[in-house]
């Protein structure tokens, strides 16, 4: 069937049914049906609330469980055939149903947009009277899409419309025509029916008739929210959201009218001639095989593996604070890897990318023992009190000031080079690509540290263990700060090599600070086998120790492209 409006129609049946209906068969029977409002099934004009239907060529209905030969020709009218008739009078249990078998319906989650609603799921019943005549209704609910455009050019291609998790719109469901409702229970379900246009059809400034109705399952949808999302012959999509007040109900139509400006498309994003494969740190994209940190005697399985506990002085990135040749490797993934440099000793306080889970809000004075309180205990803070030496923001060095960007784990770069004769600091911290070739770094995700955001907002603590200096006492409008990546492409360039490019990241300007995580565009290093971070600073941020505020910032998600 198609479309629906009251519109009566006699029908001529010639039948047979099956043994529970009562019948066994004999010789030709006509039937004479008459159509009830909601009893066609191709839409034909409609009316401002209502869709008239009428039969379609090819349809067929079910008497009980035997189906009628398909109709040659659709209309007001039609003739259903079986080879045999019923041998006594009783009920006849009548179901349109072209897409299931006659009480066990299917609402198909892919439909066309050709006007026939039978072969989508459009399910009917009805009895036989005394005089044998019956009146079809339907029992799928429907969307009407009145669809219209003044200015787009391109053909539309398909309409999506998504409910709510749990919300099912397509799926098998028995009708229970004995109590003439559904069954509870809709067997493979889909919150989510694709309408498909074949080619595409034009929009038009109004539509004369109905433009697309769709077959949907009766389903709770008051109240909750329907995503429509329309496709074009490009790729562009327009999306709206629904909220129906009503539940989607039995043999009614809920419309959905639309107009839809060109400027309103979302263009599709261009083929890449790459694919991005992401390091995220989570275990679940774990691809390296196990490996040892001999130092720390510990097997490393996962990325979690690598957390150090505690943070500070654990013995994964500190060992005996000489010897910590702590490494990771992507491998299998983006081949990206990592492994503390030496300088004059294996240690994160030489210098490394730390993998992290610690993230905690708040980066003032008070929230310091707090913070320290959660990763090392109430009862640590209590003993410590007064004593920076146990208490400095450095315990608490790998917090970030929100989660990971995805996830639960991140990495924390400590390490910075100047012209301070204080700075030790030789070979920068790097990630390199493990195999030795040279790949384009898209971008990653990167954020500053609690600690480093204490120390921008509210100066350089004299604390003991702080070794930075300087006389740094908060953020001024000529204040900036920012990271610098360096791009090599030798993966065995050492500490003196120049570079063959440079981005940089402002993770301060002014008195605008970075909290929370920011995407880094990196691809402008291109092809490179490894980069290296440092950290270049305004004039007042440097003091008889060089760069004063604590060199550290987190990042995450790095994308790297591999060609198709």
């Amino acid at each position: 069937m198609k479309k629906f409006l009251g519109i009566i129609a006699t029908l001529t049946l010639v039948v047979s049914c099956n043994r529970e209906d009562g019948f066994t068969p004999k010789e030709s029977f006509t039937l004479t049906g008459y159509s009830s409002i909601e009893a066609r099934t191709s839409f034909d004009t409609p009316s401002a609330t209502n869709i008239p239907f009428v039969w379609s060529a090819g349809d067929y209905i079910w008497l009980g469980s035997f189906k009628s030969k398909a109709i040659a020709q659709g209309g007001k009218a039609a003739q259903f055939r079986w080879d045999n008739e019923p041998s006594t009078a009783g009920d006849y249990h009548i179901f349109y149903n072209m897409t299931g078998n006659h009480k066990n319906a299917v609402v198909l989650a892919e439909q066309s947009a050709d006007g026939n609603l039978g072969n989508d799921g459009d399910f009917g019943y009805a009895i036989a009277d005394e005089f044998k005549t019956f009146y079809l209704e339907h029992k799928t609910a429907y969307i009407w899409f009145d669809t219209t455009s003044a200015d787009i050019t391109e053909k539309l291609t398909t309409i999506t419309v998504t409910a709510e998790e749990g919300v099912n719109l397509a799926g098998k469901c028995v009708f229970d025509y004995a109590n003439n409702t559904w069954s509870s229970t809709v067997s493979e379900g889909s919150n989510q029916i694709v309408l498909n246009f074949g080619e595409g059809v034009q929009l038009a400034e109004a539509n004369d008739g109905v433009f697309a109705a769709m077959v949907t399952l009766p389903a709770a949808v008051g109240g909750k929210s329907l995503t429509i999302t329309y496709t074009f012959t490009s790729g562009a999509t327009f999306t709206e959201v629904k909220t129906p007040s009503k539940d989607f109900e039995s043999g009614k139509a809920r419309r959905i009218a639309t107009s839809i400006a060109a400027a309103s498309l979302v263009q599709p994003e261009p083929e890449l001639p790459y694919e991005l494969r992401t390091l995220t740190f989570e275990d679940k994209d774990a691809r390296f095989e196990s490996y040892w940190l001999d130092y720390a005697g510990v097997e490393i399985k996962k990325w979690s593996d690598l957390v150090d506990n505690p943070p500070y002085g654990g013995p994964l990135t500190y060992g005996d604070f000489m010897t910590a040749a702590y490494t990771w490797y992507d491998e299998g993934n983006t081949f990206l890897t990592h492994t503390f440099p030496d300088n004059y000793a294996f240690c994160f306080w030489g210098g490394g990318h730390a993998i992290s889970n610690y993230w905690g809000e708040g980066w003032s004075d008070e929230d310091r023992n707090k913070h320290i309180a959660k990763y090392y205990g109430e009862d640590y803070v209590a003993e410590n009190a007064g004593n920076d030496s146990a208490l400095g923001w450095f315990a608490v060095q790998l917090l970030t000031p929100v989660k990971a960007h995805s996830g639960d784990n991140c990495v924390v770069h400590y390490g910075y080079k100047d012209d301070s004769p204080a700075c030790f600091i030789e070979n920068l911290p790097e990630i390199s690509f493990g195999d030795g070739v040279a790949r384009v770094i898209d971008h990653m995700w990167v954020t500053n540290t609690n600690y480093t955001l204490n120390q921008l907002y509210n100066g350089v603590k004299s604390e003991a263990g702080n070794t930075f200096g300087g006389n740094w006492e908060g953020l001024t409008e000529s204040a900036w700060l920012k990271i610098i990546a360096q791009g090599f492409d030798d993966v065995d360039a050492d500490a003196y090599t120049e570079p063959i490019s440079e981005v940089e990241f402002y993770l301060v300007r002014g008195k605008e600070v970075v909290t929370d995580w920011q995407k880094w565009d990196l691809s402008a290093l291109g092809e490179v086998a490894k980069v290296r971070f440092n950290f270049l600073y305004s004039e007042e941020m440097g003091g008889r120790y060089g760069f004063t505020i604590p060199g550290y910032f987190a990042y995450d998600d790095v994308a790297v492209r591999f060609e198709k």
